[in-house]
């Protein structure tokens, strides 16, 4: 029994591709600071700093320079790492589950993949704890976003498939 919860069209939202790579690429993509510093924020937003510890308990946190120079630090935790299936994150703690006074949407996050005839179903969720942070998410550009960062994931994964 797979124990992802179904979509709740009031809190979550969602975007999902089929990918040209294999499920063992993008995983690689997923979990290596020098591969997912190059696909996880919009362009042109750039990284300066990333750190990825895929283990529960573990860091995740992303140093943004964003195009008018000003900058956005995002520190959460991992949940979950299913090798080759699934990472869970949360903005809602800090590495080693210390709580976020403040977080900046209070969801989780989950990056699932699906193996899917020669290629990958990408599916990144943002379940949120409130509708009114899922609706503040999703008018912030949640879509594009998170759809332009599966595009670039899938142009990278090409070029190391």
């Amino acid at each position: 029994m797979d124990p992802t919860p179904t979509i709740d069209p009031d809190r979550d939202l969602q975007v999902t591709r089929l990918m040209p790579a294999p499920v063992a690429t993008l995983w690689r993509c997923l979990t290596t600071a020098e591969h997912l510093r190059r696909w996880w924020v919009p362009a042109p937003v750039q990284v300066a700093d990333l750190i990825i510890e895929p283990h529960p308990g573990g860091r995740f946190f992303t140093h943004m320079i964003l195009p008018d120079g000003g900058e956005h630090r995002v520190d959460m935790v991992i949940l979950l790492a299913e090798a080759e299936r699934r990472l869970v994150f949360t903005d809602l703690m800090t590495m080693g589950f210390v709580p976020v006074v403040q977080p900046l949407f209070g969801f989780v996050g989950e990056l699932a993949l699906i193996a899917e005839g020669q290629g990958t179903r990408y599916v990144a969720t943002a379940r949120h704890a409130r509708p009114e942070d899922a609706v503040r998410h999703r008018d912030m550009g949640f879509h594009d976003g998170w759809g332009m960062v599966a595009d670039q994931l899938a142009a990278l994964a090409r070029t190391m498939a």
